[in-house]
Order: C-alpha cells, then structure tokens, then sequence
C-alpha cells in the first residue's frame, strides 16, 4: 500500500530542516572512538568490526544490537547508522484479550509500510542522497543504507515511533514526537 500524498509529504517534510545536537558526539577517547551508544538495561549492546571492501578503512567498527531479529548499528568512528536495521526491525507489538495474555508481533509492512515507502522518503530529500553509504555485498550483517547520526534520528522519529524505547541506545529517550 502507497503513502498518500499528504502522508508522504508530512513525513518528509522537514527531515533536514531543525538542527538537532549530535549528544553521543564527544572528543575522541583513548581508544579513538568517538560515537558510542546511551546506556540501556533492555538492551545488551557489544562491539564488533566488520571487514569490508566497500569502505576506505577496510573495515567498519560498530556498537551492534539485536532488535526483532535485525542489527542495529551505530560506526563507532563517524557516527553512521544502519538505517536498513532499523527499518527491517520495526515492528508492532497487539496484546490480544483472550483467557490468558498473549503478545502477538506483527510486521508494519502488514499494516501499510513497505521497503518502497522509505525509499520515497529518502528520495525525496535530494540532499540526504550524497550523504548516504549503500554497502552492498560482503558480509550479510553490514549490507544496507548507513545514514548519519542526525538524519537518521529525525527519520526514526517520523517513521519508529513504535519502537522508541528499542532504540534508547542509539538515540537515547527521545521525549517529543516530530510529526
């Protein structure tokens, strides 16, 4: 199912325009590490480096998590996420009234979202184009859209909302929805 044009163009609208401060964004540390993720006790966040052919370091040292069997990413060097995470890890939890609770998940892509939305989304915003990485090939875990800290947080406002409190160590709490 598309995005009418209204939804489409509300959700878009805006995703470069209010600057938000980078708050994981500190001097480098001793080990060089400049990004690193908020603390959780959901969440067990662990480090890893991954290497690649598709980037001039020969590898992408991240902080990584699962998250509805996605991983989430943030490069600990410049602060790129994994948009592609992210977006495959979204999902709804429905709490059904039966004679005992039952947490059911069901996929957004059931509810209406597709892969097709969000690259309208990112399309229709001709500046984000040269700031994005594309990893294609090599290792399964790492293949998707890398986006910076800042766009992907505004985007993840507009289109994650389900899953705010899943992406506190990526983004930290996030207490005003951007419609």
């Amino acid at each position: 199912m598309a995005l009418g044009a209204s939804r489409s163009a509300r959700m878009s609208s805006g995703l470069l325009l209010d600057p938000l401060p980078s708050p994981t964004t500190e001097p480098a540390t001793p080990n060089g590490t400049r990004f690193r993720p908020y603390a959780s006790p959901d969440h067990h966040v662990t480090k890893a480096r991954y290497i690649t052919s598709n980037d001039p370091r020969g590898y992408i040292p991240v902080y990584e998590y699962p998250l509805n069997g996605q991983w989430i990413m943030l490069d600990m060097d410049d602060g790129y996420v994994l948009w592609t995470g992210i977006w495959k890890g979204r999902l709804v939890i429905a709490r059904i009234a039966l004679w005992h609770r039952l947490t059911v998940y069901i996929p957004l892509a059931a509810l209406g979202n597709s892969k097709a939305d969000i690259v309208k989304i990112i399309d229709s915003q001709p500046d984000l184009a040269a700031q994005l990485r594309r990893v294609r090939g090599g290792y399964l875990k790492i293949q998707g859209t890398w986006m910076p800290y800042e766009i992907a947080l505004r985007l993840a406002r507009r289109v994650a909302w389900p899953i705010r409190y899943d992406l506190v160590p990526l983004f930290g709490y996030v207490s005003v929805r951007v419609n």
